[in-house]
C-alpha cells in the first residue's frame, strides 16, 4: 500500500488495515482526500459467540485509487469487527456506491450501519424473518412462496 496511515496508529497486515469503528469515518475521509475515489465493495460475515469472542460481524470495505499517469493505482481494505449489538458507521455519505452495498449487508447478514440514509431491506421482503447469511440462521426455515 502506498498511502501512509501511520497518523491513525494503524497496522497494515497483508494489504488489510484493521480499523476501530470510532475511527472509520476519519480514516475514510482521509483516504478520499488522498485520491481513493472508487468504492469497490462492502461485505460482511457473521461470527457467532464462542468461548473467547462475543457474537460479532466482520465488515470489510475496499477502496481504490485509480491509476493516473505518474501515479499507480492502489487498493486499501479496511476491516472492522463489530459486535452484533452495535452498529458500523456508514460510508454512504462519502461514497454513493456504499449505499446499496451496505443495505445488502444489512438485509442478508444483519449488520446495522449508523448514519445510513435509507437502511432497509433491499433483496428480501420487509417481513422476512431474520437474516439468511447469518451463521445462526436455520437452513431449513420455510418461507412462502420459496419453500
Amino acid at each position: 500500500m502506498s498511502v501512509d496511515l501511520s497518523r491513525f496508529e494503524l497496522v497494515e497486515e497483508n494489504g488489510v488495515v484493521n480499523v476501530a469503528a470510532e475511527k472509520l469515518i476519519d480514516i475514510a475521509t482521509y483516504l478520499q482526500g488522498q485520491g481513493f475515489e472508487y468504492f469497490v465493495y462492502c461485505c460482511a460475515a457473521h461470527y457467532p459467540a464462542s468461548e473467547t469472542e462475543p457474537d460479532r460481524a466482520l465488515v470489510e470495505y475496499r477502496l481504490r485509487r485509480i491509476p493516473v499517469p505518474g501515479a499507480p493505482g492502489t487498493d486499501v481494505v479496511l476491516r472492522l469487527w463489530i459486535p452484533t449489538s452495535d452498529a458500523c458507521p456508514s460510508l454512504a455519505g462519502l461514497w454513493q456506491g456504499a449505499d446499496w452495498q451496505e443495505r445488502e449487508q444489512f438485509d442478508l447478514v444483519g449488520v446495522r450501519f449508523a448514519g445510513h440514509p435509507d437502511l432497509r431491506r433491499i433483496m428480501l421482503p420487509e417481513d422476512w424473518p431474520g437474516h439468511p447469511l447469518r451463521r445462526d440462521y436455520a437452513i431449513d426455515t420455510r418461507h412462502f412462496p420459496w419453500r
